[in-house]
Order: C-alpha cells, then structure tokens, then sequence
C-alpha cells in the first residue's frame, strides 16, 4: 500500500483535475445562468474569494466549487477580473509552470505558452526571482499586471466556472 503525503496527495489531485479538464471532461460546468454568489463573463461564471491562500489551497477551494482558478484570454478578462477583485490588492489566478520551468499552464487546462497567447506580464517578468516563483497573482505592482511569485505565499483568488451553453 501506497503512503501519500497530504501535499503530495493535494498536488496529484490537482494534476488530475488539469488533466481532466484538457481532455476535454466536463467537469464544473453550470447550466444556464451562474450560481448565487457568482458573476457571468464571457460565458463563464467568476467569483471572487476574498480569503487568503496559498496557490495550491486556493485552487484546491475553487475545485471545490466546481471551477478553477480563473484563466485570462484577452484584456477584456483582465480588466474583468481587477474589477471583480473590488480592492487593489493582488489576486491568484490559474497560472503557473509547476510542471516545467517557463512552460505556462492555466489551471483549467488551456496553454499560455503557445504563440498568441493573451500575455499580460509586468515589465521584467516571469524573472522567477531565486529560482522558486512558479505561480502567478495578478493585480500587482505599478502596472498591476501579472507576477510570477512563489506559490506558498498567501493572497486573495478569483474562480472560474465553465458553461454548458
């Protein structure tokens, strides 16, 4: 019998909730409109979790709730999310190269590193500064853009919720 560590246990189950949803799985689809307590965007349901966490565990929360953390595509949703995210604070969203060094993935499956990728680093980033920044928050520094920082530490996220339409 297999002995799992409980974080060792929450990243595999974080893996498998990515790799799921990139094979295409229908998983935290919401029919019609959003639930209480979320937003409707661009055919998706958002919801800003105002508790602070770790990348992991605010993931692991929007899983919970049938979602991920929230994906950006085009500057609309940038804008989208600051706005939802009701203070100036940075936020977590679902990027992050975990996986391999420089090889953006969202949380919710799609790709940030293939040409033409929506981008919205702040100047000088991902710098993945001493070698440990593999998780993105949004809303930081003077351009209150992208950031590639470590993932332990602790902010505020955005979820995103697929619909079937």
């Amino acid at each position: 019998m297999a002995i799992f560590t409980l974080s060792a246990f929450l990243v595999v189950a974080v893996l498998s909730s990515m790799t799921l949803v990139s094979q295409g799985a229908e998983i935290g689809l919401c029919q019609g409109p959003c639930p209480d307590g979320w937003t409707y965007h661009n055919h998706r349901c958002f919801q800003h979790i105002p508790d602070k966490k770790t990348w992991l565990e605010a993931e692991l929360h929007c899983v919970s709730l049938g979602g991920n953390l929230a994906s950006e595509h085009s500057q609309d949703d940038h804008q989208f999310l600051k706005k939802l995210n009701e203070n100036d604070k940075p936020f977590w969203i679902g990027l992050a190269d975990v996986h391999k060094v420089g090889t953006w993935l969202w949380s919710d499956g799609t790709s940030a590193s293939s040409e033409g990728d929506f981008l919205k680093w702040n100047s000088g980033e991902p710098n993945n500064s001493g070698g440990q920044e593999n998780c993105v928050h949004t809303n930081y520094g003077g351009q209150a853009d992208w950031n590639d920082i470590e993932c332990d530490s602790r902010f505020q996220s955005v979820c995103a919720m697929r619909l079937n339409e």
